[in-house]
C-alpha cells in the first residue's frame, strides 16, 4: 500500500510590534501648512510621505540633517532586524557599551537587555557617526514595554547599573535618555539621582529625528 505524501506548510512567523506606526513625524515639522510641499497642510505631508506620493526634501524648511533623518525613519521598516512575537524573554549582555567613542556629555541612552532589544537598537546606531553610551539594564530579558508592565526595568536597577560607569572627570553622568514606554521613571529617577534626564520616543527608528543634530548620519546617508 503506497503512503500519501505529507506535505507540511510552514507557519509564518508573526513579528513583533516595533512600534513604527507610533512614530510622531509631525512633531518634527514646522506646523506652519504653508502648502510649499504641494500638499495642503503638514498632516497632508506626512499622509504624502507614507504613501510616497512626496518626499522629505519638498518641505523646504526642514534641514538636510532633518531630511536624512526623515528619510531614515520612513524606510526603517526595511532595515530593521525582524524580530518574531511571542518569545518567552531572552536576556543578552547587561552593561554600558560605547559606541563612536563617546566623551564625557555625551548621552547615554537606556534600554533593557533583552536579547531582541539588543539587536535592533544596536541597528539603528550602527547608522550614525555620533557617540553615544547606551545602558542596556538588566530587566531579566524582557522587552522594553513589558519590563514596564512586569516593572523589572526600575529607578533602582538603573541607578545601580550605573554606580562607577560616569564618564571620566565628568563627576556624573550628565544626560539619560529613556525610551517612551519609560516615561513613567523620568521624575522618580531626577529625584533621586539630580542627573539630566529626559524621554525619547517609543520607537528606536524616531531617534534621528528626535536628537536633531546631534544624530550624524553615516556616510551614505
Amino acid at each position: 500500500m503506497l503512503e500519501a505524501e505529507c506535505h507540511h506548510t510552514p507557519t509564518p512567523m508573526i513579528r513583533a510590534d516595533l512600534y513604527l506606526q507610533r512614530i510622531d513625524f509631525l512633531r518634527y515639522l514646522p506646523g506652519s501648512d504653508c502648502r510649499e510641499c504641494g500638499a495642503s497642510s503638514c498632516a497632508g505631508l506626512i499622509r504624502g510621505l507614507k504613501d510616497g506620493t512626496l518626499s522629505p526634501s519638498d518641505c523646504p524648511s526642514l534641514p538636510d540633517h532633518r531630511v536624512a533623518a526623515f528619510s531614515f525613519a520612513l524606510r526603517a521598516r526595511e532595515i530593521l532586524p525582524v524580530v518574531p512575537a511571542f518569545e518567552l524573554p531572552r536576556p543578552g549582555y547587561p552593561g554600558l557599551v560605547e559606541i563612536n567613542n563617546p566623551v564625557g556629555d555625551s548621552p547615554v541612552l537606556v534600554s533593557g537587555n533583552s536579547q531582541f532589544t539588543q539587536e535592533v537598537v544596536t541597528t539603528i546606531l550602527g547608522f550614525t557617526v555620533s557617540p553615544f553610551r547606551i545602558l542596556f539594564v538588566d530587566c531579566r530579558g524582557d522587552t522594553v514595554d513589558m519590563a514596564m508592565l512586569y516593572q523589572s526595568l526600575t529607578v533602582d536597577r538603573i541607578y545601580r547599573a550605573l554606580a562607577g560607569t560616569e564618564p571620566p572627570g565628568s563627576g556624573k553622568v550628565m544626560e539619560l535618555i529613556l525610551p517612551g514606554f519609560a516615561r513613567e521613571l523620568e521624575r522618580p529617577l531626577i529625584e533621586k539621582t539630580g542627573w539630566s534626564v529626559q524621554v525619547g520616543p517609543i520607537c528606536v527608528a524616531e531617534l534621528p529625528l528626535f536628537l536633531g543634530e546631534r544624530w550624524r548620519m553615516a556616510e551614505g546617508w
